[in-house]
């Protein structure tokens, strides 16, 4: 990695402070940029392990940090934290922000990345500012969560996909008595199908996590603080503590001149750079990037596929033309079992080959279209799911008639790789 020279001039903006900032800047000084490198965060915090925080809530922001504040000082990576960004003009290449001590101040910039995340998801519905509802998107969120989270405490989840099942795991953990209430029917139902959502259902039964599928919240009861959940269908669940894990919504109301998408995200190309509009690239949450498979905008909301970007909207900058290719993989744990997910198949989760044992949760679930599969998901079969994406890189995967009729399986998927 090169540091920082003044010979050269040129200066990148990082707007955010997550995963795929951090990598476009290491990935800025690995290709040999010696211009200036700005992050601006919101946050007080050095970039850290955001991932880790719906799985082990307890965990210190020191054990969460991804990279020294001697890191950034060794490459010249500048870090302004407690930022407030106010404006993006991608028309004059400006940066306009509020700095920790409440100044204002302006970045010109030569390129910008823009990742910042996304703000929870929130319920507008009688009782959602009172005291014990809460949402998780930080440190500090993350530390009222498990200030809450004491055994024998009620704590009710709402949201039954990756957030939500993560925080319902980690609250049980801790001895607390978890509900969650969903809209879909079994968890995991709008990204991994009804099949691999049931599974999960059970497991639910068998920790004591109560499910209420096909639900939703009417209101929160209580004076200044949550007491309870009431249902639309007039149920009431006691509740000491409330979580709210129903998504995110893309950070971009500061961005002036560039096409959104309807969740808000910034509509980019195959180079993550954003439409009609030059040297301004998106990546993370706030990415509406085109399928390699369909070229329609997809948006993906983990982590790895955040770095990932990160790291190619750096190249990017740098004028080496790289279009981002990557296979979305995403991970799991709950319930002490291990969750992967590797393709992107929103629209066929109701066509799937499963192999293995379904109620011993040691299984793949393979989703096809046609005779192509376009995604797998691995319960407690890690490799496999490590091998499905290196093969869905390359092009190799198999045929779904080669499932189906039994000339492939896991361990042939596995020896292509040997």
């Amino acid at each position: 990695m090169c540091q920082r020279t003044s010979k050269d001039a040129r200066v990148f903006a990082l707007v955010g402070g997550g995963a795929a900032s951090l990598a476009a800047a290491e990935t800025l000084r690995q290709e040999g940029f010696g211009g200036r490198i700005v992050m601006l965060t919101k946050e007080a915090h050095l970039p850290y392990d955001r991932v880790k925080l719906s799985k082990t809530p307890d965990a210190t922001v020191e054990s969460l940090q991804l990279r020294s504040a001697d890191f950034f000082d060794k490459y010249g990576i500048e870090v302004l934290r407690e930022a407030t960004v106010n404006k993006l003009r991608s028309s004059s290449h400006e940066i306009l922000y509020t700095t920790a001590d409440g100044a204002e101040a302006t970045l010109k910039y030569d390129a910008a990345l823009v990742a910042t995340g996304g703000s929870p998801r929130k319920l507008f519905c009688p009782g959602a500012n009172l005291a014990g509802v809460m949402t998780l998107r930080t440190p500090e969120d993350a530390a009222e969560i498990s200030r809450h989270a004491k055994k024998g405490q009620r704590m009710v989840v709402v949201g039954g996909s990756f957030i939500g099942m993560e925080i319902a795991s980690a609250l049980k953990k801790k001895g607390c008595e978890v509900s969650v209430v969903a809209m879909e029917t079994v968890p995991f139902e709008r990204v991994l199908g009804k099949k691999v959502g049931a599974s999960f259902a059970r497991v639910l039964q068998k920790e004591g996590v109560e499910w209420y599928g096909s639900a939703q919240v009417r209101l929160f009861r209580g004076s200044s603080r949550v007491n309870g959940v009431e249902l639309e269908d007039g149920e009431v669940l006691p509740a000491d503590g409330v979580v709210i894990g129903a998504g995110v919504l893309p950070n971009t109301r500061f961005i002036e001149g560039v096409s959104l998408d309807k969740n808000g995200a910034i509509c980019v190309g195959p180079l993550l750079s954003a439409e009609a509009v030059p040297n301004l690239y998106a990546a993370g949450d706030v990415c509406a990037y085109p399928s390699l498979r369909t070229g329609s905008r997809v948006r993906i909301e983990h982590w790895d596929v955040a770095t990932q970007q990160g790291r190619v909207a750096a190249k990017n900058m740098l004028g080496q033309y790289v279009p981002f290719t990557t296979t979305p993989f995403f991970w799991s744990g709950l319930f002490g079992k291990n969750l992967r997910f590797v393709g992107h198949a929103p629209d066929v989760l109701d066509r799937v080959i499963v192999e293995g044992d379904v109620s011993g949760m040691e299984f793949i679930s393979y989703y096809t279209e046609d005779d192509e599969i376009r995604a797998v998901a691995t319960v407690n079969k890690d490799p496999v799911a490590v091998a499905c994406a290196e093969l869905m890189r390359r092009g190799k995967m198999p045929r779904a008639s080669e499932l189906l009729i039994g000339t492939v399986n896991a361990e042939v998927i596995l020896e292509r790789l040997r």
